[in-house]
């Protein structure tokens, strides 16, 4: 343990993001191969000490890592992730200063010398980032608005420590209840199932100036996913989706790196190549599930995808390490995450591109569309318009289906599921309320795989769906642009068209997510048929057990 962890009668700040020493063992050397290294100082009230390794996708020249711009601004800092319009800041920020980088880095000391916490609101992108003021006595800790990086905090003595991921955390690790773990298979809030660990979540931040906000550690919502007058022309609507898609793609593969795509065959990556183009392809296919047939036109003859499969066998061999780079129990979505990671880090590249988002923003889920006809049963047939409790005692009131829907813990964890409805369900109607409900809890843990699947070879992950732009705009529009009485997605579809993407993926009605075929390995089948996942979540959460405990 580093020197200046070791309690004291001083209030202490100390922890690392992405990080790893040689105090501190390999935790999380595969987030960043490119550089390591350690700052221990000293803010009026408190001992800090940051450590971090880096994964150099911008800039790639030798970097000394924690960044330390404390001549230029008075800031050491800690960042994973990317701001991705740190030119345009640059520019608005270059003052005749010197610059010592060329990358987001420096962009973000010195905004936060301009304009402090509101420097958030200025950036466009994903970060978990540890700032360290000398200069005010400040330490500030944040997360990006939809929460694709990650942040974990513990109590450490009088202080506080601080990682990208609950393994690197100085603090012996112990398994504690977790509520959502116990309604939804996993976790997705602030709590986790290690005991005092915490996740600082998406659009929240921590700043501390004083021991005593030290004892507080009370979180700051600076984003949430806001509730905006409506857009009312679909013409203009489908062209401002579509500008705004194309740049933030780009945005996200302009690096100095090999850009891969995951390609599944669906309408969401099929748009982000009909942008981008890679030749660097790969989809997850199994002779019981074929996303490969799909995949192929969605390549637009760029180049092959690359088809990964695996087995039953294969999974089980694989499990151990998934579970220990996922810090806590997941879906089966990260064991194919795994196996196309793993070949796209051998074949060279160190980005990779993914739809994740799209279908909690855009009306994409299937289960979505019971809602709809719910709520067009209620709208449309002035036959049933007296009976409302009918309506009620069939399918329940609207917070009762929404968590029915949600939960997957049986009768016993409805009443914690009828919670999170409360909480985040909020929205004109039943699609609206169901796709708010789903950004902030079953996203978060397709966010923690696609971002852990990835760094454990060495990637980042990015979702050009999650610009910040597209989540604003996709909640000023109505559900009819979303769902309806054909298709879900129905502005994306109409982008795709202008994008040239083919009619056949477009249209399709047979694709899934990436899921595997486990009942047919297992030879069982759930109640909620080959999306039952509840038998899967038996095993990862035993190969959680065993990684951890």
């Amino acid at each position: 343990m580093p020197e200046s962890w070791v309690d004291g009668s001083e209030a202490k700040v100390c922890g690392f993001i992405g990080t790893v020493t040689a105090k501190t063992g390999s935790k999380l050397s595969h987030r960043g191969p490119d550089a390591v290294g350690a700052f221990s100082g000293a803010i009026p009230w408190a001992n800090v000490s940051l450590e971090m390794t880096r994964l150099a996708i911008v800039d790639r020249k030798p970097i000394n890592v924690p960044f330390d711009f404390r001549e230029s601004c008075g800031v050491v800092l800690a960042f994973n992730g990317e701001v991705y319009n740190w030119r345009s800041l640059r520019a608005e920020l270059s003052d005749g200063t010197p610059w010592q980088t060329d990358c987001d880095a420096e962009v973000v000391a010195r905004v936060w010398r301009r304009w402090g916490a509101g420097m958030l609101d200025r950036m466009n992108g994903m970060w978990g980032l540890a700032l360290v003021d000398e200069r005010e006595g400040v330490v500030f800790l944040a997360r990006d608005r939809a929460g694709e990086k990650p942040l974990y905090y513990a109590a450490l003595g009088s202080g506080i420590a601080f990682a990208s991921e609950i393994k690197a955390l100085p603090i012996k690790l112990e398994e504690g209840p977790c509520a959502e773990l116990e309604t939804l298979e996993f976790d997705c809030l602030e709590t986790t199932p290690f005991q005092g660990v915490r996740c600082l979540g998406p659009g929240e931040y921590m700043i501390f100036r004083s021991p005593g906000d030290l004892a507080l550690q009370k979180t700051t919502k600076w984003w949430k996913l806001p509730i905006l007058e409506l857009c009312e022309d679909w013409g203009e609507a489908v062209e401002e989706v579509q500008e705004t898609l194309v740049d933030a793609v780009k945005i996200r593969a302009t690096c100095e790196v090999p850009v891969a795509v995951q390609l599944s065959g669906g309408l969401d990556s099929a748009i982000i190549q009909a942008i981008v183009r890679s030749e660097r392809l790969y989809t997850v296919t199994f002779p019981e599930v074929d996303n490969l047939t799909l995949a192929r036109p969605a390549a637009f003859g760029v180049a092959e995808p690359k088809a990964i499969t695996f087995d039953y066998e294969d999974l089980l061999k694989a499990l151990p390490k998934i579970a220990y780079h996922l810090d806590t129990p997941a879906t089966w979505t990260a064991v194919c995450q795994w196996f196309m990671d793993k070949q796209i880090a051998l074949d060279g590249a160190v980005v990779v591109l993914s739809g994740e988002g799209a279908d909690e923003l855009f009306g994409g889920y299937s289960r979505y569309r019971f809602l709809w006809w719910l709520e067009r049963m209620k709208l449309r047939d002035a036959n049933l318009a007296a009976y409302g409790p009918m309506g009620e005692k069939l399918f329940g009131g609207d917070d009762e289906m929404l968590a029915k829907m949600l939960n997957r813990g049986g009768s016993t964890t409805l009443g914690h599921a009828q919670e999170l409805v409360k909480r985040f369900a909020m929205g004109k109607d039943l699609v609206e309320q169901a796709g708010r409900l789903d950004f902030y809890t079953t996203m978060q843990v397709l966010l923690r795989m696609a971002d852990r699947m990835a760094a454990a070879f060495s990637l980042e992950n990015r979702s050009p769906f999650l610009d910040y732009r597209l989540m604003e705009l996709s909640v000023r529009m109505p559900t009819r642009w979303k769902v309806t009485e054909s298709y879900s997605k129905a502005v994306l579809r109409e982008v795709a068209e202008h994008l040239k993407v083919p009619r056949a993926i477009i249209y399709d009605k047979t694709k899934k997510g990436l899921f595997l075929p486990w009942s047919k390995w297992k030879g069982v089948a759930g109640e909620r048929g080959v999306w039952d996942r509840s038998s899967f979540a038996k095993v990862m959460r035993e190969a959680w057990r065993e990684a951890f405990f």
